[in-house]
């Protein structure tokens, strides 16, 4: 027990060494989406469709993102700290599980540590144990093993409870990830491998891996972005030779190195080692070997198709299967296996340490920068902040999944023009929909409600002054494409049928009218439109959008939902060089009780052309 002790502490050692950067790490990307999913929450029902509707590509993953972001930031706000515990702290089980695993496949203490630090060292795991929002890819193979070792318990003593804990194990991988519809074939193989006449009990977990795989299948999201189309072809090669590369753990598209010569022929020295290793074990039927390259090849194979999304994190679990290999290889023919072997873990290590160097720095530039839009608003309170000069990194890394609205009394655009110079990728968002429109921004800065930022060199400052003369230089007397009913800015710009000012929001009656500036190179018109809380009987809302006279649009607000967001292409006749009369038609309308009661048709947000 104290070696099996000894060698666990070594490998969690080599991890929290390797990967402590990311122990700090701040949000980034997509972890500020799923921060934001307690605000919808306000019934049980909430909760419940919160955590079992499809989301992110028609992906249900209730334990991995829905609970893990839920709990942690109700208990925690946004302290990253936590989540990063949770993360290490699952992966630190991972690390337990791997090392006994191959040890009782094995026999050998030695070679399920020696597989534990290959499987760390590798570079792929950088992005899991760095990034909030690839914990699936952390809890996912601690489902994976856990029904590993029940099965091993299984086939070696018969226990009806093991076989019992394995389906526990089984059912709640796919609430980590969709991916564990591969487990029936990894127990397949153990199963084939070292107990062959136990094979009448795996057409069950396979029926109910096939099941979920059509029901996952139907429920998802019809894919219109070309970075998660699946591509059944040729490509299905190329994509599989990327991650074959890639699982030498020393080559990663995005991370430069130098001598280029030296690290390739590293790689080919790792990847020559690992098939010679592989090639003389499968000749000598050791099974761990055959188990490992299945492991390998059946968590890799759902992902093959995604041919425009190839990642590193995706191999955090695939290389766990080499690394048995390569672990029980080196154990067994040390001389042979020592020079692979040390070129591997040296080679992958430092791009590991690099890669999660570089997710740091990029969470840092986001935390820097949200940091100081909290300060810039409470030097200036109430006051609509500005950012100009963002770069690329800053407005992907932070802006896009708008973490402002986690944080109260917040209300912060891109400056205009802000959005031109950030690398564009329409599959992630648009930075335009960020963008204050140059009129408004020219009315707020002359009203003295709006104050101007730049991030440039990673630290803000006010430029308000230059900008307040630029605004009055370029958009004097215009009409802006976009307002924002439930702002105070450009209320000029509307006309007949509008009520007070509310917060956030601005009341319409049954008829309303507004005028928005030229469309110009605009595509689409886009409303938003909100029912109120307490309704009584109205039933369904319909809403007609008319522009210069001729119908653009015709929405029905069910009952049962309470807001619409939709944009409807500009007729072809439309002239898109003048200002635009837009007339909003709402019915029925409800009629507020007691004297001189309002007609509230919708209430309203944003209106206008992007």
């Amino acid at each position: 027990m104290r070696g099996r002790l000894a060698g666990f502490i070594l490998a969690a050692g080599l991890c929290l060494a390797l990967y402590w950067p990311g122990l700090n790490i701040w949000f980034a990307m997509d972890d500020f989406a799923w921060l934001g999913l307690r605000a919808s929450i306000n019934t049980w029902p909430d909760l419940i469709s919160t955590l079992f509707s499809p989301m992110a590509q028609g992906t249900i993953r209730p334990l991995s993102e829905r609970l893990y972001f839920l709990t942690l930031e109700g208990l925690f706000g946004l302290e990253a700290l936590p989540f990063r515990i949770v993360a290490f702290t699952v992966q630190l089980l991972n690390i337990w599980l791997v090392l006994r695993l191959v040890e009782r496949m094995t026999g050998s203490r030695a070679g399920g540590v020696a597989a534990a630090m290959l499987w760390i060292v590798n570079s792929a795991l950088a992005f899991a144990l760095s990034w909030s929002s690839a914990f699936n890819q952390i809890l996912w193979p601690c489902f994976l093993l856990a029904g590993c070792h029940a099965r091993w318990s299984w086939l070696i003593t018969g226990s009806r409870r093991a076989r019992w804990a394995e389906w526990a194990f089984f059912i709640l991988g796919f609430g980590a990830l969709e991916l564990q519809v591969v487990y029936p074939a990894i127990a397949g193989a153990m199963t084939l491998l070292y107990r062959r006449e136990r094979w009448k009990d795996l057409p069950p977990l396979f029926a109910v891996a096939a099941v979920y795989a059509v029901f996952n299948r139907w429920i998802a999201q019809p894919q219109t972005s070309p970075v998660y189309t699946l591509h059944w072809d040729g490509s299905l090669w190329t994509t599989l030779g990327t991650y074959l590369r890639m699982a030498t753990g020393m080559w990663q598209p995005d991370l430069p190195r130098d001598p280029e010569a030296w690290w390739l022929a590293a790689e080919c020295l790792v990847a020559f080692g690992l098939a010679a290793g592989l090639v003389g074990m499968i000749w000598r039927r050791e099974r761990i070997a055959v188990f490992g390259l299945l492991w390998f090849f059946a968590t890799l194979a759902p992902i093959l198709p995604l041919k425009n999304h190839i990642s590193d994190y995706y191999l955090t679990v695939p290389v766990l299967g080499l690394a048995m290999v390569a672990a029980t290889a080196a154990v067994r023919h040390p001389f042979w296996a020592i020079l692979p072997v040390l070129v591997y873990g040296v080679g992958s290590g430092i791009v590991a340490r690099r890669a999660i160097e570089y997710r740091y720095n990029l969470a840092e530039t986001g935390h820097a920068l949200i940091a100081g839009v909290q300060e810039a608003a409470r030097l200036h309170p109430g006051k609509l902040i500005l950012l100009t000069a963002v770069s690329s990194e800053q407005y992907w890394g932070a802006i896009n999944d708008n973490p402002f609205r986690l944080i109260p009394g917040l209300r912060v655009y891109l400056a205009p023009g802000a959005d031109e110079n950030i690398e564009k990728h329409p599959d992630l968002g648009d930075p335009a929909r960020f963008v204050l429109a140059g009129p408004a921004a020219r009315a707020a800065l002359e009203d003295g409600q709006a104050v101007v930022y730049s991030p440039a060199g990673g630290k803000l400052r006010n430029v308000t002054a230059l900008w307040r003369d630029l605004a009055r230089q370029r958009w004097s007397g215009e009409l802006s494409p976009m307002l924002d009913a439930g702002q105070s800015l450009l209320t000029g710009q509307l006309d007949d049928g509008w009520h007070p000012l509310e917060p956030g929001f601005r009341w319409a009656a049954g008829r309303a009218g507004l005028r928005l500036g030229a469309p110009g190179e605009a595509r689409e018109l886009s409303v938003e439109a909100f029912r109120g809380p307490e309704e009584g009987k109205r039933g369904p809302v319909t809403l007609i959008v008319m522009l210069n006279g001729a119908q653009a649009g015709r929405w029905v607000i069910a009952k049962e939902n309470s807001s619409l967001a939709v944009s409807t292409a500009l007729p072809a006749s439309l002239d898109r060089t003048k200002p635009v009369v837009v007339e909003l038609l709402i019915s029925p309308v409800l009629r507020e009780e007691g004297p001189g009661g309002r007609q509230l048709g919708l209430a309203f947000g944003k209106i206008g052309f992007r």
